[in-house]
């Protein structure tokens, strides 16, 4: 049985006449009787009466028309549920409370997921989280942490390690180690890119801890960053990982981490449990070893 036959069969049914059924249908009168007859042999049951050049429902077609209508409109929903839900998941707003993420994630969808349109919001701290998500002003949110209440609404999943790196002169003392501790060293001037975000906050304590062992300028502008870095070769930088990574450069630098305790964190892109279908495509990027942000290696997802 075939969904053409149906079809075919409720228009003779509710037009009660072959021409009329076939003008309505564009299609010729001998499609339509080879349709009916095949839908007859399948349900080896005649469902109409065919007497001189006429042809009426009998019992069991008056019973078949119900079965039919049921069935082809419920395809039609389904077809309409679909076709909305296609739309729905073919675009998605992400809020971030950092700029490198943002920076970082948007675009690597825009390239290599086209089915998905995301769109992008930037916040300005995580307490913000919450009502974003519940006044659905976003789909997803990229942050440090996640709201603090009505925790049980929410999903969180791990999208990018954040930290910090010095850029020493090659010359210096420093440039043949592998990583440091800035609290084991003294004395250094470093100038430090501290572009607004979550994540900018939370490092403010450390610095202030810090600038107790050494002189720290903050920069919360690239351009500003950059210009002091080119006019004072010989000092030390410290940038974040994920604004070493958009920035692509070394500075002139040899680059290390920095590893004090507390220094490195994770951003999580944060959801309300019913709006998960919503983001599958960036769900499924995030689960498997396809993200990179995270710098850990991952199985693939069963997603």
């Amino acid at each position: 049985m075939e969904l053409t036959e149906l079809v075919y069969f409720t228009t003779i049914a509710h037009t009660g006449n072959m021409s009329r059924a076939a003008a309505k249908l564009k299609v010729s009168q001998p499609a339509l009787s080879v349709a009916i007859r095949k839908l007859e042999r399948d349900l080896d049951m005649p469902l109409f009466v065919r007497a001189n050049n006429t042809i009426m429902l009998n019992a069991a077609g008056k019973r078949a028309v119900v079965f039919a209508d049921n069935i082809l409109n419920q395809v039609n929903e389904m077809r309409q549920f679909y076709r909305a839900y296609g739309e729905r998941n073919t675009a998605a707003t992400l809020a971030f409370t950092d700029p490198g993420p943002m920076r970082l994630v948007v675009p690597f969808f825009q390239k290599y997921c086209t089915q998905t349109k995301i769109s992008s919001l930037q916040l300005h701290s995580d307490s913000e989280v919450g009502q974003t998500l519940e006044e659905k002003k976003a789909d997803g949110v990229v942050c440090l942490a996640g709201p603090r209440k009505n925790k049980k609404d929410f999903e969180k999943t791990s999208v990018a390690k954040e930290g910090l790196y010095l850029a020493v002169p090659k010359d210096h003392y420093l440039a043949k180690r592998k990583y440091i501790r800035l609290d084991k060293e003294k004395n250094l001037d470093l100038a430090v890119l501290a572009e607004d975000g979550a994540y900018a906050q939370y490092l403010v304590p450390f610095w202030e801890k810090f600038s107790k062992r050494h002189k720290i300028a903050i920069y919360k502008d690239y351009e500003a960053f950059k210009k002091a870095a080119l006019e004072n070769p010989h000092q030390p930088l410290v940038l974040s990982r994920l604004a070493r990574r958009y920035y692509q450069e070394d500075y002139g630098r040899v680059i290390m981490p920095i590893n004090d305790k507390g220094l490195s964190v994770l951003y999580y892109l944060v959801y309300l449990k019913n709006n998960a279908e919503c983001l599958f495509p960036i769900l499924h990027w995030a689960k498997t070893r396809e993200n990179t942000l995270l710098n850990v290696i991952r199985p693939y997802s069963n997603m």
